[in-house]
């Protein structure tokens, strides 16, 4: 470099250095800087691998995808700012004028909303079926129906979809199936390998598994959809950051032995909350008790994931007395966090809702969910003892 012309705002040139860092480097540069017009013009043709601009892809959002796109066994992958733009760059990228699309009538509050509001006001129709009721699929896929939404395990009340009806449902009419698999996770469920079309999740969950980012994934097996849903993804503006992308890579690092731990305290805790005098209602797929429980086994004989949802006896007073009373453990609108966290969906994931639509779903007022942590079960057992004993008080 001319020394005359040296100024600390040029950017230095990264050393070279014969070993490889252990650890994926963090790169948060929105430019990459190349010799020539053509060397980039090269990149731009596939010729050269290589990155240009961050919103169409960096390092850090490539590692990540190459990485969720095998624990799910698809072909391509491409991530997102969240899991709500993962869905939305869907819809979007997928539908035209005229189609209508149908989802599941138990979903995580926002994709409800962007399904059942957002799309129609863009002229988009939506139908709802029940997932656990194969019955209720022919009336809402039809020949109009361009893209399906389900989960395999329902936020929050834990209804297991019938996947195989839902395939031939959605093929018969030549409709895309999209699953969001945020709450079964690639380790328990490959929505891909059984007849999806693509597959979601919320990283922001149990994935990356510590609170401390957004971010989504979408997958598919049809390398064109996925592109076609990548480039929408740049050209609106859902690309996800270089630094969430990084993090989310250090929590997947962990990410089996969270699930495997916060799994064994869903079960643990689902046994003590049927047992307790104070409850009234447990839903989880684990329990002979549940109604899909039968299902459950079949479809996901490694276990059915991390959630608990209980009904308090009494009503929405004795439900807002327990988690008072639980001071030790967080109350906020997420899951799949190291830590146990409560939430009462009818003021939080579900709050957009009409009460009236909630009852129908079942999300009492007194609905609490539970996302289990990795703690000891002794110390959840032991404040969940004391936060029910609570609401023995409430008049």
């Amino acid at each position: 470099m001319n020394e005359s012309r040296r100024s600390v705002v040029r950017r230095a040139v990264t050393p070279d250095n014969a070993g490889r860092p252990l650890a994926t480097p963090l790169s948060h540069s929105v430019m990459y800087h190349y010799e020539s017009a053509s060397q980039l013009q090269a990149v731009h043709d596939g010729e050269l691998e290589g990155f240009d601009y961050a919103r169409d892809g960096h390092p850090n959002s490539t590692v990540l995808a190459e990485k969720l796109t095998w624990m799910e066994g698809a072909q391509a992958g491409v991530m997102t700012a969240s899991g709500m733009a993962a869905l939305s760059a869907s819809f979007l990228a997928v539908l035209r004028g005229g189609d209508s699309t149908a989802a599941a009538s138990q979903l995580y509050g926002r994709s409800l909303k962007l399904v059942n509001q957002e799309l129609p006001r863009l002229g988009f129709p939506a139908r709802t079926f029940d997932a656990s009721n194969p019955d209720t699929f022919a009336e809402a896929i039809t020949p109009g129906t361009r893209i399906v939404l389900t989960e395999i395990v329902s936020n929050p009340m834990l209804r297991v979809t019938h996947f195989e009806a839902l395939v031939e449902a959605t093929q018969r009419v030549g409709a895309l199936l999209l699953v969001d698999n945020s709450i079964t996770t690639p380790h328990l469920f490959n929505p891909l390998a059984h007849g999806a079309d693509l597959v979601m999740h919320s990283v922001t969950k149990m994935l990356s598994g510590h609170s401390d980012l957004n971010l989504g994934y979408l997958g598919a097996n049809d390398a064109e959809l996925l592109a076609s849903i990548g480039d929408l993804v740049a050209t609106m503006g859902f690309n996800a950051s270089p630094h969430n992308c990084w993090l989310a890579e250090r929590g997947l690092h962990t990410f089996d032995l969270r699930l495997r731990q916060a799994q064994n305290n869903a079960g643990q805790l689902a046994r003590f909350l049927e047992a307790h005098p104070l409850v009234s209602k447990v839903h989880y797929p684990g329990l002979e008790s549940h109604a899909d429980h039968e299902l459950a086994q079949r479809m996901l004989p490694q276990g059915t994931g991390t959630i608990v949802s209980f009904v308090l006896r009494g009503d929405w007073r004795h439900a807002d007395a327990f988690i008072e009373a639980g001071a030790n453990i967080p109350y906020g609108p997420t899951l799949g966090d190291v830590s146990t966290i409560v939430i009462m969906p009818a003021n939080s994931s579900h709050r957009k809702l009409p009460r009236e639509q909630r009852l129908a779903l079942g999300i009492e007022d007194n609905l609490v969910r539970v996302s289990l942590g990795i703690e000891d079960f002794e110390i959840i057992e032991a404040d969940f003892s004391e936060a029910l004993e609570a609401t023995r008080r409430v008049v």
